[in-house]
């Protein structure tokens, strides 16, 4: 995203992209399963059900948050605590793709913790 001069505030779209397709990839997963057959449906759905959706949690929480939203307002009634690999990804993902004002980048992964955690 650009700010009124131009200049590149952040990188938010690039993970627009990469919610698109995540969620994609789970509806082509889901499709395959139906198709396949004994095992390899169960490693389609684990695939499916484990990797992808925990990516696609990061995913969005990480691009929630470079717009500005609150941790409860994206995940009001989740489960608690969230897991440490969870806030490992997140961070990675506005590391790579959040603000480019390193003050605005340092606060939005101090924000990357539970509320208990601080």
């Amino acid at each position: 995203m650009y700010d009124e001069t131009r200049t590149l505030k952040d990188r938010r779209e690039m993970l627009k992209v990469k919610v698109k397709s995540l969620a994609e990839e789970a509806r082509i997963i889901r499709r395959e399963e139906r198709k396949a057959r004994h095992g390899l449906r169960w490693e389609l759905h684990d695939h499916r059900a484990g990797t992808l959706r925990a990516e696609a949690r990061a995913t969005h929480i990480a691009y929630a948050m470079i717009r500005g939203r609150t941790l409860y307002q994206i995940e009001c009634c989740a489960r608690l605590p969230r897991p440490a690999t969870l806030w490992e990804r997140v961070r990675a993902m506005i590391k790579k793709y959040g603000p480019t004002n390193p003050l605005l980048n340092a606060t939005l992964l101090e924000a990357c913790c539970d509320a208990n955690d601080r």
